[in-house]
């Protein structure tokens, strides 16, 4: 069973989850950067991403990546990182015993990188092979694509990665420049769940907390323009067997009242085996392999995305039976058996991430960040419970329109391109 989840700021402004674990014998960190891509200036983007990079090639106490390693490695557990659109993240998970060494590491990472120009050198290199791994994989680049075309104005159409032109001119400076203010103590949440004792770990995380600067430096408003438009881009690419294509509507953020029932109506569209699109697309007509819908939600937008591959003669015809499932959903088709596997579905993976301590921390720190308040996971399957079929047909009306949708289509042929009379259904 789980005790009571605490939650705290410090005088500086660092906001602290830890819930205690009591019959796991691992535990889960994570430090929370409340900057992603979307904060970057055009002149800046991709450091975000390049600074997730670079820390790890030496800090104040493990000057170089061979002492990083070595160091992650006597930990037993993993340490790694990743940055997103509104976040970034350095986390690790071992076991107890190993909690000190694990803390020393990420809070060195966050505090004390060197950003020595010569390992900053050879780590450019990787993100440049990384940024061209990404253009060579459809169905990475068909969603840079999207997100390009779907939020124009918006920074989140900034690829994460950022462009190699400017990712191939940052040095020490740079990263320097961006990492003292970014990387301040109001901008940074540190989630923690497992066999954790509470006052053990804030004694830990202490020198941590005191070599964060305090106060803010100002950043871009990364939600200015950022209402969706429709569009249609087809792009030819030699060398694939397959079109790869993305189909968006706009959706509601992190925090909307809608986003439950939105996630439900995505499970039923296109979630798992018996889902409308899976049925449709591959059971019923065998235009693909793979078929599924999902949604991604940020701070006061979002989309519900349908991914597909198929062969390229035949996308037009996929997206016109896609539309026309999701215009049948908008018309208020979704049956109560639909309904009540959508919600026996999500709640399973709900329980089912709860039995992972690194799950567990990320529900935290997802829930901190993103959402009013954090919710127990009985608030949560009431909340999943609650959604009714009046419900769940109003989401669908509103907000499967043909008429707002973008579409992204990476390997189509000339002569069967995608077009508007498609998104008819």
């Amino acid at each position: 069973m789980a005790e009571t989840c605490t939650r705290i700021t410090t005088p500086s402004g660092v906001e602290i989850l830890i819930e205690p674990l009591s019959h796991v014998r691992s535990c889960s960190l994570g430090f929370w950067v409340r900057r992603g891509s979307c904060h970057e200036h055009p002149q800046e983007e991709g450091l975000a991403h390049f600074i997730e990079h670079t820390v790890f090639k030496g800090t104040a106490a493990f000057p170089d990546p061979e002492t990083m390693a070595a160091a992650t490695d006597r930990l037993g557990g993993s340490v790694d990182a990743f940055t997103g659109k509104e976040n970034a993240c350095f986390y690790g998970k071992v076991l107890r015993e190993k909690l000190p060494e694990l803390v020393a590491i990420l809070g060195d990472l966050v505090t004390s990188p060197r950003f020595e120009e010569a390992e900053l050198g050879r780590e450019r290199n990787v993100i440049l092979e990384e940024i061209a791994q990404s253009e060579d994989q459809p169905d990475d680049w068909v969603s840079e694509l999207f997100y390009s075309n779907f939020w124009p104005e918006s920074r989140l159409a900034h690829s994460i990665l950022g462009r190699p032109e400017q990712v191939s001119n940052y040095g020490s400076g740079d990263a320097r420049a961006f990492f003292d203010h970014t990387y301040r103590a109001p901008n940074l949440l540190i989630a923690a769940a497992g066999d954790i004792d509470h006052d053990h770990l804030m004694d830990l995380l202490a020198p941590v907390l005191d070599k964060l600067p305090t106060g803010t430096s100002p950043s871009p408003n990364p939600w200015s323009g950022a209402a969706p438009r429709s569009f249609i881009l087809n792009q030819s690419r030699k060398g694939l067997q397959q079109a790869n294509l993305i189909l968006g509507f706009p959706a509601c953020g992190h925090a909307h009242p809608d986003r439950t029932a939105l996630n439900l109506l995505s499970q039923i569209l296109g979630g798992g085996m018996s889902s409308r699109l899976f049925m449709e697309l591959r059971e019923k007509q065998g235009l693909c392999y793979q078929v599924g819908s999902y949604m991604t939600h940020y701070h006061g937008t979002g989309a519900l995305q349908v991914m597909a591959s198929c062969a390229a003669d035949k996308a037009p015809e996929l997206v016109r039976r896609s539309i026309a499932e999701c215009r049948r959903l908008a018309e208020g088709s979704t049956t109560e058996d639909e309904l009540e596997r959508a919600k026996l579905q999500t709640r399973t993976s709900l329980v089912f991430s709860q039995e992972s301590t690194s799950a567990r921390m990320f529900t935290l720190a997802h829930q901190a960040l993103h959402m009013d308040r954090v919710r127990s996971l009985d608030e949560q399957i009431a909340e999943i419970d609650a959604v009714d079929l009046d419900q769940l047909n109003r989401v669908a009306r509103e907000y499967l329109r043909p008429e707002a949708l973008g579409v992204s289509a990476l390997g189509t042929r000339k002569g069967k391109e995608i077009r508007e009379q498609d998104l008819v259904g």
